[in-house]
């Protein structure tokens, strides 16, 4: 019994965590088409983030 009830407090938990994810990106995304200056942003830190924080590595 206490192993079923332990089974069913981590399916909460994750459950929990899902619902918490699925809440803060509709919240995002939400902000996101209403914001074109967020998503100007948004844009400019994943094309930072393609070449790297600090750009190409240096050649050898």
């Amino acid at each position: 019994m206490t192993i079923l009830v332990t089974i069913l407090r981590y399916l909460v938990a994750i459950v929990g965590m899902g619902i918490v994810a699925f809440i803060a990106w509709k919240l995002v995304n939400r902000q996101e088409a209403k914001d074109a200056e967020f998503q100007k942003k948004l844009d400019d830190d994943d094309a930072r983030a393609a070449k790297g924080r600090f750009g190409p590595p240096p050649k050898m």
